[in-house]
């Protein structure tokens, strides 16, 4: 498990992140979706969703600066079982330097700038078909529907064929992907209506890899 880090670090660290965050929503709002980082609660309550042990492999895509990442460290994923994806190139280099700062690890964060679409290139070849799970904050409802839907097939073509599962992050009450619910499980398993805005997590499960979402 790793180490937490010092309270004050962690004041710090986000104290910036929401500067950095509000700056490149300024130069591609589409693309960020937001003006700042999702609360800490709602952060922590969407790692609270996954079962983690230490061998749980995790990959986070739309990364931002790292408020999310953070909760799921914190919910006990492995740094060296945990590999985040962001698209925006300022974002991935504070994400990498401030969770080196954060965590001095002998494990490198495996921070990868990169697009989501392409995920199964992305992660380490091995880890393909073998995440357990995908944990994603990109503003999918800012997408168009193409790029919606190749964005989760690529996250089921990395997901263990059985138990694997995607957990959405996002400010809707309404699945982002409600055009897909012929062959994916769509469930809402955390509705924080007193978050400004609200703030939702989504539980994503192709149909023929899991039969009970209760």
């Amino acid at each position: 498990m790793t180490s937490l880090p010092h309270s004050t670090m962690i004041k710090s660290i986000v104290t910036e992140e929401s500067r950095l965050f509000f700056k490149q929503w300024l130069k591609s709002p589409m693309q960020i979706g937001t003006f700042a980082p999702i609360s800490l609660k709602l952060a922590h309550l969407a790692a609270s969703q996954l079962d983690v042990n230490n061998k749980t492999t995790v990959v986070e895509i739309g990364a931002g600066t790292g408020r999310l990442t953070r909760a799921l460290l914190a919910q006990g994923v492995s740094t060296d079982k945990l590999a985040m994806v962001e698209l925006d190139p300022k974002m991935s280099d504070f994400l990498k330097v401030s969770l080196q700062d954060l965590y001095q690890s002998k494990a490198q964060p495996r921070v990868i700038q990169g697009n989501a679409e392409e995920l199964p290139r992305l992660i380490p070849t091995a880890w393909v078909g073998k995440v357990d799970y995908v944990v994603s904050a990109i503003p999918l409802m800012c997408l168009d529907e193409t790029i919606r839907e190749r964005i989760i097939q690529a996250a089921l073509d990395v997901l263990n064929p059985v138990t694997g599962s995607i957990y959405h992050v996002t400010y809707s009450p309404v699945s982002p992907i409600k055009f897909m619910e012929g062959e994916i499980l769509q469930k809402r398993v955390v509705s924080l209506w007193g978050n400004m805005p609200p703030g939702f997590v989504w539980r994503f499960t192709p149909k023929r890899y899991l039969h009970d979402l209760s």
